[in-house]
């Protein structure tokens, strides 16, 4: 979908798409009418007027933005995903959850917003692992597909913060690392750097991962965030480190520089220095 909003610009227009990215050139009306049709539950690009693109050969990630990129038509027919690998589901299915919690934290979250980002976090939560272990069950992957939805309405109406200026840069420099891994690498690390920031958002996102913190205060429930967080994803199998996937410490000076590039990072309720993010990176080498 991101590539077929790309291309409905780098047709119309001079030079490439990636002329085009954020802080640069504006597409114009000439842009070509995209119809999206969903085969991941996860981008959420369906819904959404961005397209993300990476440079290779600048080790870069970056993304478009306009709202001539919403698409015209978004077909979402979850039996598409059906035959969807085990890996990718979990990538793109955490990819989802991020969306919505990113928005929930985001400087122009509304109560719209909250609303559609507390719903697919819930169905994300309840619905990820059962999919995982059953992977044809085409109740579980409607669930999923609704999830993608909302988050994607969210990051639309809101957009993300922190993690995703660090894992564009990590998948921008090393192409290899999936962006919903990316994500998941970063995650512990961001998870305890905001929490104190943002005690009713995160407050809301441990309720919907785990219901019976309904029952406590909104401090105890912000801090079992964190760890719901985490064994959610040592449940999905993305409990690994950056040494696992290869990135390595070396870079981790210049990968804290290329995580201030996009201006996501300054939406996040706590605004991390480079410093602090080359912290983070640390306390993401490995994981125990």
């Amino acid at each position: 979908m991101d590539t077929a909003k790309a291309i409905a610009v780098e047709a119309t227009h001079e030079g490439t798409c990636w002329d085009y990215r954020l802080f640069k050139a504006e597409p114009t009306p000439r842009t070509l009418p995209v119809i999206a049709v969903t085969t991941t539950s996860g981008t959420g690009s369906h819904v959404t007027q961005v397209a993300v693109a990476t440079n290779a050969q600048q080790r870069d990630k970056s993304y478009l933005c306009h709202p001539l990129l919403f698409p015209k038509v978004a077909v979402v027919d979850p039996e598409l995903m059906l035959t969807l690998p085990r890996q990718v589901t979990a990538l793109t299915g955490w990819d989802a959850f991020t969306h919505a919690f990113e928005a929930l934290l985001h400087k122009n979250c509304s109560p719209y917003v909250g609303l559609l980002a507390a719903q697919s976090m819930r169905l994300v939560a309840a619905n990820l692992l059962p999919l995982l272990e059953d992977l044809g069950n085409l109740e579980r992957r409607s669930a999923l597909a609704w999830a993608d939805t909302l988050a994607g309405l969210c990051l639309a109406n809101a957009g993300v913060t922190l993690p995703h200026s660090i894992g564009m840069a990590i998948s921008g420099r090393w192409p290899h690392v999936a962006h919903g891994e990316s994500l998941a690498l970063i995650y512990p690390a961001f998870t305890r750097f905001t929490q104190d920031a943002a005690i009713p958002q995160f407050a809301a996102a441990g309720r919907a991962i785990n219901p019976e913190l309904i029952g406590v205060t909104d401090e105890d429930a912000a801090a079992q965030c964190c760890v719901e967080i985490d064994m959610l994803l040592q449940q999905i199998g993305l409990w690994y480190g950056l040494d696992f996937r290869g990135v390595p410490a070396a870079e981790f000076d210049a990968l804290a520089a290329q995580s201030l590039t996009l201006p996501d990072y300054r939406n996040n309720p706590r605004v991390a220095t480079k410093d602090e993010i080359r912290a983070m990176l640390d306390a993401c080498r490995v994981r125990s």
